[in-house]
């Protein structure tokens, strides 16, 4: 990590600092703050770069600094959030078969956990709103996106040899999560509740006992997960995928930690779609050579899986002060709605709760 101090607020970012980040003779610079509310944990700005010399320099930078909200700075020093996206795109960006954004700079401060980066400025591409959805290609690209990682990564990879990317069926981190949701639920039912479907509520309230136990079944060998693979971290270059915000980055489940089909984008509003998605990530991970069960099988597998998610979700958007902005709130209601809208469309309710 380069030795240069962490901005802490963005009129902290200078034409002086950028300049020593690209090695390059930056006169001046313009910050516009961007993606308010799209996003609970990190500030994000671009910045317009003026150059005092002609140079090949990009002509704009996102600029990436930690959210500034108290609960939320304790919960990404907790899990490590900040330190695993600067590493990620320190250590293993650049040997994955998928598109990521250009790291310009990754540093910050190791003993407390609060990191910065500054990245490749993505606007050109096509970000779908998440409130609205992705369509059919794109869901269809995310898919095929996730299943190329995923193979390419499983049962060891570049990942795996990592000394500080987290095993989630291992890491204290994670098996602390099953007391945060007992925690927190009460909060996440008084101010999201009324999202969540009347006959999904009982059933994920019995899982929550068994939230480790779930989420430690091995179901497919482990690979390098992306855990927050939703449509507002997704930009589009006509059919290629570039995927940002890695700070949940880990070595687990493929089937754990990603977003529901229906999360992808609105497109995946009917069960039979949601088997089409599930099975064309399936095929990509027999594409990749992943040993993989028969289809049903696979489906089955999927399903219970969401016993898990659906209680991460909950974990998380219990415990964020969503009163920020009006779209914060909005998008809370809606991952809530749709993740357990998702748990309602899969029949979670005839699963035992405990594998």
């Amino acid at each position: 990590m380069m030795a240069l101090p962490l901005p802490r607020r963005q009129s902290d970012i200078t034409a002086e600092w950028l300049g020593e980040v690209l090695g390059l003779p930056v006169s001046g610079v313009g910050v516009r703050t961007i993606a308010e509310g799209a996003g609970f944990m990190g500030r994000l700005a671009v910045v317009g770069i003026d150059y005092g010399s002609e140079c090949d320099g990009p002509p704009s930078v996102v600029v990436k600094l930690p959210t500034d909200d108290p609960g939320g700075v304790a919960l990404g020093q907790m899990l490590r959030l900040w330190e695993r996206e600067a590493r990620f795109y320190l250590d293993l960006a650049r040997h994955l078969p998928v598109r990521t954004p250009r790291c310009y700079w990754a540093g910050g401060e190791p003993e407390s956990g609060i990191f910065g980066l500054v990245l490749e400025d993505l606007s050109t591409l096509t970000n779908p709103d998440q409130l609205v959805g992705a369509d059919d290609g794109q869901a269809r690209a995310a898919i095929d996106w996730m299943g190329r990682l995923h193979a390419a990564e499983s049962g060891g990879g570049h990942g795996a040899a990592t000394d500080w990317l987290p095993v989630s069926a291992t890491d204290p981190m994670y098996l602390g999560l099953q007391p945060m949701l007992e925690a927190v639920w009460p909060v996440f039912l008084a101010n999201l509740g009324d999202q969540i479907p009347p006959e999904t509520l009982a059933v994920i309230e019995a899982s929550i006992p068994s939230l480790t136990v779930n989420f430690q079944a091995q179901l497919l060998p482990p690979t390098l997960v992306h855990s927050d693979f939703r449509v507002d971290n997704l930009f589009f270059d006509g059919e290629e995928v570039v995927t940002l915000d890695w700070q949940a980055v880990a070595h687990g489940q493929g089937l754990y930690g990603q977003a529901a089909p229906k999360e992808v984008g609105q497109v995946v509003q009917a069960l039979p779609v949601g088997h089409e998605m599930v099975a064309r990530y399936r095929d990509a991970l027999a594409r990749g050579g992943v040993p993989v069960p028969a289809e049903q099988d696979f489906f089955a597998l999927y399903r219970r899986t969401m016993l898990y998610t659906v209680g991460i979700a909950a974990m998380l958007l219990g415990q964020l002060d969503f009163t920020v902005n009006e779209r914060a709130a909005q998008l809370a209601r809606e991952m809530a709605r749709r993740f357990f809208t998702a748990a309602a469309d899969l029949d979670v309710g005839e699963l035992d709760p405990a594998p």
